[in-house]
């Protein structure tokens, strides 16, 4: 009979544990990932009535995160989760060690997934450039079903999914335009992190007609430039085959320290 039981529990009831887990983390995670990992499956390892950590695992039967309080021996406790749940694999951060090691004794691949990037305290970044007639600036409210048109075909992501992410980002300020002659040629977010402070996630969007002109460097400076004036550290992230938009972020002052792997178990 297994020491330790594994349930399904809602997130909000393990907060306690998943900031302890977070604080461990030597680099911040992707804001991204965050969200995919609050919309998968929750589950609590109890031993003795008692919850001593989580484990998060989405519908593709992929682990996204497993913590267990340090008292306890968390190896056996990984392998009876992988028993039990027949993961198929694992998507973590090289930050997150603890995670990447449990991992690491069932490997049988493993793959870089998506590059996180962050700015040094010290560095300090301008703010980006624009061309004379362009304007960048905060988009407001009556201009939702502007952005979600841009957003979705540029991306080719779903409107209604767009509509409910952008409204969300308008009403917190967080996202920005870059317009040209009237015209919506390419957003910036700024993503202030509820979980882990003092960091924000940046991203941008540029219209396909409008690339390899420097523009999501600029966007992306200005954003970290605003990041800094009000205390906060930029940190953002792209695959590993979006090699333009990494040359974007790192000419904008990011370095990459930190890698997102796909582990097959």
């Amino acid at each position: 009979m297994n020491e330790y039981v594994l349930s399904p529990i809602e997130p909000a009831h393990i907060n306690d544990l998943k900031q302890a887990y977070l604080q461990q983390l030597t680099r911040p995670l992707d804001g991204m990932w965050e969200c995919f990992v609050e919309a998968a499956d929750h589950y609590a390892i109890v031993r003795n009535g008692t919850i001593i950590g989580y484990f998060v695992i989405n519908s593709e039967h992929k682990i996204l995160q497993f913590y267990v309080e340090h008292t306890y021996d968390a190896r056996p406790i990984f392998k009876q989760m992988l028993s039990e749940t027949r993961a198929s694999g694992a998507h973590l951060a090289t930050c997150e060690i603890e995670y990447l090691s449990l991992c690491w004794d069932h490997q049988t691949s493993v793959t870089t997934h998506t590059l996180m990037y962050h700015v040094e305290e010290e560095t300090e970044i301008e703010e980006g450039v624009f061309p004379p007639q362009a304007h960048f600036r905060n988009i407001e409210l009556s201009e939702l079903d502007i952005v979600v048109d841009f957003g979705a075909t540029t991306l080719g992501a779903d409107s209604s999914w767009l509509t409910g992410y952008f409204s969300e980002l308008i009403n917190q300020g967080e996202i920005f335009g870059l317009w040209i002659d009237n015209q919506l040629v390419a957003t910036g977010e700024c993503r202030v992190s509820k979980t882990q402070k003092p960091y924000a996630d940046l991203g941008m969007i540029v219209s396909k007609d409008y690339r390899r002109q420097g523009l999501a460097t600029n966007i992306l400076r200005s954003l970290v430039h605003r990041c800094q004036t009000m205390g906060l550290c930029a940190i953002c992230s792209t695959e590993k085959d979006n090699v333009a938009a990494q040359k974007a972020i790192e000419k904008a002052g990011f370095i990459s320290q930190n890698t997102i792997l796909e582990i097959s178990l």
